[in-house]
């Protein structure tokens, strides 16, 4: 009877490790092409939550491809690509001189709102934040007088289970949401200047 319920665990662990490993080439296979995609574009910088994350060089290639969502730049031909969601395989380019409002939703609410010059500061986790995050997101709001505007929301952070905003883990999708809007009102201050 020990021997049956042996090999049985055997026989599971070797079917769950195949499972793992179709589930991990699967999300590298997905990864490479999305980061074909973006360098043919030619963006030559990145604000992407992976990269703020602590020991993000240890994660499987499905948290690298959830993760790797954000913005990224041409600063000579001045466009911006965008992946809004860890579901998202296309990419958004937006030129900088349509670029114009960033905003940081927190738990459902805007905690800060940007338009031209005049921003106001960034303020994420204040007091009246709760413990547990409900998600993280940035909208940017682009468009003219021609096109009217079109909202983009960034899903930075989409809990499956919970976690503590005070958690290491959070505080870098935080940073990472506060270098995009920080680089969104860069480029609205500076919009047509760039060469």
């Amino acid at each position: 009877m020990n021997q049956v319920w042996t090999i049985s665990l055997l026989v599971l662990a070797g079917i769950l490790f195949i499972f793992y490993k179709k589930f991990s080439d699967k999300y590298k296979i997905m990864l490479e092409e999305f980061e074909r995609k973006i360098n043919n574009h030619g963006f030559t910088k990145r604000i992407v939550v992976i990269d703020f994350l602590p020991n993000s060089a240890n994660l499987n290639y499905g948290y690298k491809y959830e993760y790797t969502v954000g913005i990224w730049l041409d600063y000579p031909k001045q466009l911006m690509a965008l992946r809004l969601d860890r579901n998202s395989t296309g990419i958004i380019d937006i030129p900088f001189n349509k670029i114009q409002s960033v905003e940081i939703i927190e738990d459902g609410y805007s905690t800060t709102t940007g338009g031209g010059v005049g921003v106001g500061p960034v303020i994420i986790g204040g007091a009246k934040s709760r413990g547990i995050s409900k998600g993280l997101q940035v909208r940017i709001v682009t468009g003219d007088i021609n096109s009217g505007a079109q909202s983009y929301i960034l899903t930075l952070f989409n809990p499956i289970g919970s976690i503590n905003k005070s958690d290491p883990w959070y505080k870098s999708i935080q940073e990472c949401a506060r270098s995009i809007v920080d680089e969104c009102e860069n480029i609205m201050r500076h919009s047509g200047q760039y060469y």
